[in-house]
């Protein structure tokens, strides 16, 4: 499978104002975003992915190895990268070149507490979560972002600002930075499958 530009990025002029505009901090969402031809594909490689479970105090879900383990879905990955990297480059004013890419499978019960993306030397410029449809769609799961009012460059306070429902065949895309709060809320039933990552310098 080939990641191609849909209409979504048809036009970069409206993508860059509303990523200028939107709100708690920069990001995008892009519905319909794999052409329904591409989606079996895209299922076959999610399938053949192995994932392990992933716990620790702000998480709890399942997810692929950092490095994919078989060569589709690491060809996916460099296509992804590849395809959208220069036209997100335009769209944010933030020089990105690669992506990285992990399945992840939300049970119920699943979750990601609130946290910022941002690690100092990592170079990490955008992330995304991509979700794919799902046989059994989920129940909430859905990505918070929030708002944080700083006081001498420091969080002091952090109120949710919006939520952005993992609906199928949607894209996420925000920046990273200090501030980019955001979490996975819990998913109470169902399975929310996504791919995921950081679109780097």
């Amino acid at each position: 499978m080939i990641w191609q530009l849909g209409s979504g990025f048809a036009d970069e002029a409206r993508l860059a104002a509303t990523w200028r505009s939107a709100m708690p901090f920069p990001h995008l969402v892009i519905d319909d975003f794999v052409p329904e031809s591409e989606l079996t594909a895209l299922l076959g490689i999610l399938e053949e992915e192995a994932i392990e479970h992933y716990q620790g105090d702000i998480f709890s879900f399942e997810a692929s190895t950092p490095e994919p383990a078989t060569e589709a879905l690491r060809a996916l990955r460099d296509s992804f990268g590849s395809t959208f990297a220069p036209v997100l480059s335009r769209v944010t004013g933030k020089p990105v070149t690669r992506a990285d890419m992990r399945a992840y499978a939300y049970r119920a019960g699943h979750f990601l507490l609130p946290h910022s993306d941002h690690q100092k030397g990592v170079g990490r410029q955008l992330a995304y979560a991509y979700y794919a449809p799902s046989p059994e769609p989920p129940e909430d799961g859905a990505l918070e972002l929030f708002r944080c009012v700083l006081e001498d460059g420091e969080v002091v306070l952090t109120e949710s600002a919006r939520v952005i429902e993992a609906r199928p065949n949607r894209i996420a895309i925000f920046d990273v930075s200090d501030v980019s709060l955001h979490q996975v809320r819990e998913v109470l039933t169902g399975l929310r499958i996504s791919l995921a990552g950081w679109f780097y310098a």
